[in-house]
């Protein structure tokens, strides 16, 4: 009995510690995408200590960069494009700047690009020769990042000895609750959405941001890397946009990007309509037509890849004009903030609008929040 009673008190005297020693965050982000790592840079450069979690093994989110057999790929965005000074300024400012300027150059086919813009004489684009993802690994440098910690609740909470303050717990798949008085959110729209629908309990103020976010539309994109064997003729064109395919938007021959000797690497990106009928179904169903349907245009020698890997975006891109004009910020009874930000809540698109909204949300959190 004594030693019973004695475990239950040091059990007891535990539990009271780890109250005392509550660890209140910050900031809180959530993604480590573009957007999430511009907000958490911006607000550490105002003198607060974002935490940043994101449910991957690396930072970027759709600026993805593979390394097949030790050869870049980036099977995500193929290119990194803006207008904004303060966007090209950070990019040619990050180590690994050295790019191909106006990549693409040489183009194939007359279909429409999923950002023309990019086009435009006012863009500038960059085509990495590290890869897309050596941008987002910039923005990384100096970040308290915690990958491979998916999200799965928000909960708005009393501070604990307080009856009127409230935070946010944020619930890990791990079981790990982390608290904090400001979360913001920087995954793609849906995935927003799905999280906070599930908030409990629920509040007005976050029901007046769901609307917004559902104007949000995003769209997917199945994805093929293609590697060809040694002596395979390159084709003539960096970026091909097949018109008549219903299947294929665009193929991109990602090889041409790298330096020395590469091998030849076709990144073949599916339709919208396509992807979203195929999204659900197994790689093999899909990818071995994306290639078949690549080889209409350019030839049989696309039917004969030696290594192929596949890829599920099934939240490639904001459907132009679909994007908000700035990232929102709700506050709640008892001081507790939430902000949300990404490619679809700024008017640039794409990863420019990315950045440039995690800049913006930044600043509207420090004025509303000083830093302690």
């Amino acid at each position: 009995m004594d030693k019973s009673f004695t475990l239950l008190r040091e059990l007891a005297f535990r539990l009271a510690q780890r109250h005392d020693a509550l660890v209140i965050h910050d900031v809180v982000v959530v993604g480590a995408g573009i957007a999430g790592l511009s907000l958490a840079r911006a607000l550490r450069r105002g003198g607060r200590t974002p935490l940043v979690l994101d449910r991957a093994s690396g930072v970027g989110g759709r600026c993805a960069t593979r390394r097949v057999e030790g050869q870049p790929v980036d099977h995500g965005l193929a290119v990194l494009h803006g207008r904004s000074t303060r966007f090209l300024d950070e990019l040619v400012g990050a180590p690994d700047a050295a790019a191909i300027a106006d990549w693409p150059r040489a183009r194939a086919g007359t279909g429409v690009p999923c950002q023309p813009q990019s086009f435009d004489l006012q863009d500038a684009r960059f085509a990495p020769a590290a890869g897309v993802s050596s941008f987002a690994r910039h923005l990384a440098l100096g970040l308290d990042v915690r990958l491979e910690s998916r999200v799965e609740s928000l909960t708005l909470a009393e501070l604990p000895g307080s009856h009127s303050a409230r935070v946010w717990e944020v619930g890990l798949a791990s079981g790990e609750r982390l608290t904090s008085k400001i979360v913001a959110l920087t995954m793609p729209a849906p995935s927003v959405l799905a999280l906070l629908r599930r908030v409990d309990p629920p509040d007005p103020a976050l029901a007046a941001l769901l609307p917004l976010l559902e104007l949000i539309r995003v769209l997917p994109c199945l994805t093929v890397i293609a590697r060809y064997p040694e002596g395979t003729p390159l084709p003539r064109w960096e970026a091909s946009y097949p018109r008549e395919s219903p299947v294929i938007h665009t193929i991109l021959h990602d090889s041409s990007k790298r330096a020395g000797t590469p091998r030849l690497v076709l990144v073949i990106q599916a339709r919208p309509r396509f992807s979203q009928a195929h999204l659900n179904g197994s790689p093999e169903s899909w990818t071995r037509g994306l290639i078949e349907e690549g080889a209409a245009p350019h030839g049989e020698w696309v039917r004969a890849p030696d290594l192929v890997q596949s890829h599920r975006w099934r939240d490639a891109r904001v459907a132009a004009g679909s994007e908000l004009a700035c990232p929102l910020v709700a506050g709640f009874d008892g001081g507790a903030v939430l902000g949300i930000a990404g490619d679809g809540l700024h008017a640039a698109g794409g990863v420019e609008g990315a950045y440039l909204s995690g800049i913006a949300l930044a600043a509207r959190l420090m004025d509303s929040s000083p830093a302690r």
